[in-house]
């Protein structure tokens, strides 16, 4: 595969995900057998939402290179976005019977215990991914009122434009079979009600984070929910 078109395809996957997708699927048409090529083309139906598309993708580059244990753990952590925990459980199976010690695949197990709710559970993993390598940092922690308030902060300035809600803050969704639960970080119930999911924000921030970066990305993500409503 081309750097060209590495290049291109990361571009697009920040500013038009859609045409990232659909250059991907070009160009694995133009050399079916590079396995690289499905790993770009699931990684921008990510991008677009295309979750059982990215599933697809990944199936793809396993037929061409079955030991890959970093693509059982980005199935599993799929898998658990659409609910589907059974599936990811025999993902991430197959991917410890290559390499116990995946950090990868640990933080994937971590992702599919916190949607779960065994929270408690899904730390560990995580302090153990970063253990076994300092780049798969487990997500910032914030103290939960201090969160609160933050949160607040944010809905007092936006209530100034006009736009009034209040939010319950809950740590993770507790409908396990909806879809897009990794991603799915507000959630409008009613005109006025708003509910945070705020591990699935923390999720999105470096283990640096500071309780600024957090109201920051609450903003931007309210923005986005309201925009698309």
């Amino acid at each position: 595969m081309r750097r060209s078109d590495m290049s291109e395809l990361e571009l697009l996957m920040d500013v038009d995900p859609a045409e990232a997708v659909a250059l991907a699927r070009r160009i694995s048409a133009e050399i079916p057998g590079d396995a690289d090529v499905w790993g770009w083309l699931a990684d921008a139906c990510v991008a677009n939402g295309q979750f059982d598309d990215a599933l697809a993708a990944l199936a793809e580059y396993l037929r061409r290179d079955p030991d890959w244990v970093e693509a059982y753990a980005q199935r599993a952590s799929l898998l658990a976005e659409l609910g589907r925990f059974d599936a990811a459980v025999i993902e991430l199976e197959v991917g410890r019977s290559l390499d116990s010690e995946s950090p990868r695949l640990v933080q994937s197990e971590a992702m599919c215990l916190e949607l779960q709710g065994k929270l408690k559970e899904a730390d560990a993993l995580y302090d153990r991914a970063e253990q076994l390598d300092s780049a798969v940092e487990a997500p910032p922690r914030f103290d939960r009122g201090k969160a609160r308030q933050a949160i607040q902060g944010v809905l007092r300035q936006v209530a100034k434009s006009g736009l009034k809600l209040n939010a319950v803050i809950e740590e993770v969704p507790k409908r396990a079979t909806s879809k897009k639960l990794l991603s799915r970080q507000l959630e409008l119930q009613d005109e006025r009600t708003l509910v945070v999911y705020l591990r699935n924000l923390e999720r999105e921030l470096t283990g640096d984070a500071e309780i600024e970066d957090l109201a920051e990305l609450f903003e931007d993500r309210l923005a986005e929910l309201v925009d698309a409503n």
